[in-house]
């Protein structure tokens, strides 16, 4: 039995992360007076206070109205592959940082980075998930793939290796640190695969000599500003850049190490009996995962069964009855919609793997 775990915002959420609409609100909120002396937080103070009309030193952020995380980082993706830009921000100012779209997008994603890791506490609900299907003898036949940037799935995945239970975890892609020793080796079987298809905060880039470098159990992004050294390229010690793709109509996915990614998220559908989505609301934008998806389930001899948990305390009916309408629309009827969440799969993930494939 071959299963794929989808893991998206919900499943973060459940470990008190803020959501792509909480992202700003949370960021700005916990800055004090002095934190506007850096550049990163004046060039964001005049991006919002222009183009959005929110002056992030004056308004209240608990009640200021930002756009989500992804309109913004959507707007800047489109704005450089267009080669175009807005009144005073171009797309680079060559005499200084400042006003440069492309600075702007790095800071986006800082900001990001910083929101999640101030608001981190557990993993709890992950590595439930894990040890359980571990415990099941499932864990090795389970492909997680996560449009999450944060490192909560990675760490419970890492943290499970042991010499007498030598299960490694494997992204699909080569890293740099193989070729160093002492450094993260290349995963070889019993191993578990981890694809990211939007990028992680734990993976540097270098636009130089095109490698990538993991750093283990660490955002390494949120060493940009302060720590450069440490965000060198191991091979050519270059600076490296983030890989953050928004779950925009937009996305960029020409980046090599994606391309690898998806490919192999692709390959490892076709393989498997059940997709179980955990906090995923199956959002019109991410048109790039339901074509996926619709390739795989129309080219397929097989049935491919879908099961769905993204219930959370609180949530109202008709924002579910949209879910679930959006899932029978485009994937079937047969779709298993639960009003259950991402913890109560993690608490009993073989319960509901074998109920749905006995429907």
């Amino acid at each position: 039995m071959k299963i794929s775990i989808f893991l998206g915002a919900g499943a973060s959420a459940a470990e008190n992360l803020p959501i792509q609409n909480e992202l700003f609100s949370e960021y700005f909120k916990k800055l004090k007076q002095d934190d506007f002396k850096s550049d990163m937080n004046m060039e964001l103070y005049k991006f919002f206070k222009q183009m959005f009309n929110i002056d992030i030193i004056k308004d209240d952020m608990e009640k200021a109205e930002f756009p989500t995380f992804e309109e913004v980082l959507g707007l800047l993706d489109l704005a450089e592959q267009r080669r175009e830009c807005f009144r005073n921000f171009g797309l680079e100012n060559l005499s200084k940082r400042s006003d440069s779209i492309r600075f702007l997008r790095q800071y986006i994603i800082l900001l990001m980075a910083k929101a999640i890791h101030k608001s981190e506490r557990s993993n709890n609900y992950h590595k439930l998930l894990a040890k359980n299907l571990l415990k099941e003898n499932l864990l090795t036949d389970t492909t997680f793939i996560s449009a999450n940037y944060d490192i909560h799935i990675d760490n419970a995945l890492a943290s499970l290796y042991k010499k007498e239970n030598p299960i490694m975890l494997d992204y699909g892609v080569r890293f740099t640190n193989f070729n160093i020793e002492n450094k993260w080796v290349p995963p070889k079987d019993p191993l578990v695969k981890l694809y990211k298809i939007h990028g992680s905060l734990n993976w540097l880039y270098c636009p130089v000599c095109s490698s990538l470098t993991l750093t283990p159990y660490d955002e390494g992004i949120m060493k940009l500003l302060s720590e450069i050294e440490e965000v060198k390229c191991l091979e050519c010690r270059s600076l490296t850049v983030p890989i953050i793709v928004p779950p925009t109509y937009f996305k960029n996915m020409d980046n090599v190490f994606l391309s690898t990614i998806w490919n192999k998220v692709e390959s490892s559908l076709r393989e498997s009996d059940l997709v179980v989505f955990c906090g995923y609301s199956f959002p019109d934008a991410d048109i790039h995962i339901k074509y996926m998806l619709k390739r795989i389930q129309t080219n397929r001899n097989t049935q491919l069964k879908f099961i769905v948990f993204n219930y959370h305390k609180g949530k109202k009916d008709e924002s579910m009855k949209r879910e679930e309408d959006r899932y029978k629309r485009f994937l079937g009827k047969d779709v298993i919609f639960t009003k259950n969440s991402f913890e109560d799969f993690s608490a009993n993930p073989i319960k509901f793997i074998n109920d749905s494939l006995k429907t």
